[in-house]
């Protein structure tokens, strides 16, 4: 189920999504609007219990875009964020990079859209 749109334009839309508690990103992440994506992620920082991000939909996403993940994974107090559908490439990177071992990021080995 849907929340509502978070920020949309040409590049990106970022979407709230209420069941799983989270947010759907479809679009494309640079360092164009990773400042956009950091806001949209601080909003959620505080909340407690596990956080959805469906990144389905991202037909490009640099490092800019992961590094804003991973720091609002960072920032979590309690719960953690679960990334569906990251690109195997950028799983790649994760893994190489060693954030995918931040205990309060999940790379979900999945390719089901969140409802």
């Amino acid at each position: 189920m849907s929340g509502g749109t978070l920020f949309a334009d040409k590049q990106l839309v970022v979407t709230r999504t209420l069941d799983p508690n989270g947010m759907r990103f479809s679009g494309e992440i640079d360092i164009n609007n990773c400042g956009v994506v950091g806001t949209c992620l601080k909003a959620i920082a505080a909340q407690e219990g596990d956080v959805h991000l469906d990144v389905t939909g991202l037909i490009f996403c640099d490092i800019s875009g992961i590094r804003g993940f991973v720091e609002a994974a960072e920032h979590r107090e309690k719960g953690r964020l679960l990334l569906h559908g990251l690109p195997v490439l950028l799983q790649t990177v994760m893994k190489v990079t060693g954030w995918a071992d931040l205990p309060n990021l999940v790379v979900c080995d999945c390719k089901a859209v969140l409802a």
